[in-house]
């Protein structure tokens, strides 16, 4: 054995235990139960309220998986504290608050909110009118607060449709795709529904 790859094999084993750690953690990231989940970018409470308007944005039928089976709060969260910068993190956390201070619960606890409130909150945003809509951006929480759960939706979207039990499950999957069909319709193709990424 020469001096070359004895330093190789020493390297390579010192790396490994270095980076075990790591792999490991990502490895268990947005895989953990809700009763085991510890939030990294977001407080206790934000996490719960956060998991709460997810599952009813994204229910469970009986075709497919709601947002908390496929951990979407834990996708979010995790983007949060490992993808955004500093100015992206801050504009995050503002808008989440402002969902809390509408929800009142500034010294509360979100265990004291029925499903109902989290649905009246979605609904007086989200399902409003242009017009609606309009007038809320003429109060700066209301902005705030539409901005807060427009973003919601769309993380939740992305956390969704990225998720791997939906995109080999749901979707239509392919993990190795080698037929071109040219000019035939989606419902040829796939049955209708679209193709996991």
């Amino acid at each position: 054995m020469n001096r070359r790859n004895a330093l190789k094999g020493v390297g390579l084993s010192i790396g490994n235990v270095l980076a075990a750690p790591t792999i490991f953690s990502l490895l268990q990231s947005c895989t953990t139960e809700e009763a085991k989940w510890i939030p990294k970018f977001l407080s206790v409470n934000e996490g719960k309220v956060v998991r709460e308007l997810v599952n009813l944005i994204l229910p469970k039928t009986e075709a497919t998986p709601g947002a908390q089976e496929v951990n979407v709060v834990e996708f979010i969260d995790l983007m949060a504290d490992q993808v955004m910068d500093i100015e992206q993190q801050a504009i995050f956390k503002e808008r989440i608050e402002a969902i809390m201070k509408e929800l009142g619960l500034i010294d509360k606890e979100p265990n004291s909110l029925k499903t109902k409130d989290y649905d009246d909150l979605l609904t007086k945003y989200l399902r409003a009118t242009k017009k609606e809509q309009e007038a809320f951006k003429d109060d700066k929480h209301n902005a705030l607060v539409l901005a807060a759960l427009t973003d919601l939706r769309s993380k939740t979207m992305w956390g969704y449709t990225s998720s791997e039990q939906v995109g080999e499950h749901v979707l239509a999957y392919d993990p190795i795709p080698g037929v071109q069909l040219g000019c035939i319709s989606l419902e040829e193709a796939t049955g209708g529904k679209k193709w996991s990424l």
